[in-house]
Formats: structure tokens, sequence, C-alpha cells
């Protein structure tokens, strides 16, 4: 914030905050439209149906959640049904979990390395943890 040291600097600060002001309610009126609309049980059902459908490629991951999610469907849960129901609901499944994981990577990773700082915490709490100071120690 810089100081104010005339009256046009004022009337200039002034302004730029009513811009500023209007720019701000302008995007939260955008805002709230947008999740409005989000909150349309149509459009929320488009958006579910859509994101069965179709299918975000992301290399190693999307290649590795649909293989798992298609043998898991076609061979355990669907496995006495027919060719074509097991075709269409591994599909749908695939997409779905794909999409699913993508959208929520963030949280997952975060799920992950806190998983993984617990089992370590509890190596450690075990007894398991190396200390050097203790290397010399006599036993008797």
């Amino acid at each position: 914030m810089t100081k104010i040291e005339s009256y046009q600097q004022l009337k200039d600060a002034k302004l730029r905050s009513k811009l500023r002001l209007l720019e701000l309610e302008d995007q939260i009126k955008n805002d709230y439209e947008e999740i409005k609309n989000d909150f349309k049980p149509i459009n929320f059902i488009s958006k579910t149906v859509k994101s069965m459908l179709t299918s975000e490629k992301n290399g190693i991951v999307s290649a590795s959640i649909g293989g798992t999610v298609n043998v898991l469907v076609k061979n355990l849960l669907f496995r006495k049904s027919n060719f074509i129901t097991k075709a269409l609901v591994g599909f749908v499944a695939k997409n779905y979990a794909n999409n699913l994981v993508t959208k929520n990577s963030d949280i997952i990773l975060d799920w992950v390395q806190i998983g993984l700082q617990k089992l370590k915490t509890k190596h450690h709490e075990k007894g398991h943890h190396y200390d050097s100071t203790t290397v010399d120690a006599d036993l008797e």
C-alpha cells in the first residue's frame, strides 16, 4: 500500500477501490450462478452420465485403473452374465472410476501419504528404528 500524499492520489485510490469492489461483486454473482446451475438435478445427472460414458486418458494411471475395474466387473461381479452386460457394465464402471480418480487425485495422494507416514511411525515405535548412539553399548 502506498502512502497518499495529495488529494488527487486519494481520489485515484478511491476510484480504484470502487472499480475493484464492482469487479469482485460481479465475480461473486457469476460464481453464485455457476454453483446454482451445478446443483440443478438435471445438470448433476447429466454430468454423472457424461463421466460414465467418457474417459480422460492419463497414461499408466488410466490404463491400470481401467484394467483393474474391468477385471473386477467382468470376472468377479458379473461373471455369470452374458457378454453384452459384461461389456456395457465394464465400460461404464471403467470410465466412471477413471474420472473419479482423475478428479480426486490430490485427495487420494494425500490419503496415501498419510497412510505411509502412519506405517513409518508404527515401524519406529516397535523398536526397529536404528539409533547410532546405542551401537557401542556394552551388553551385560
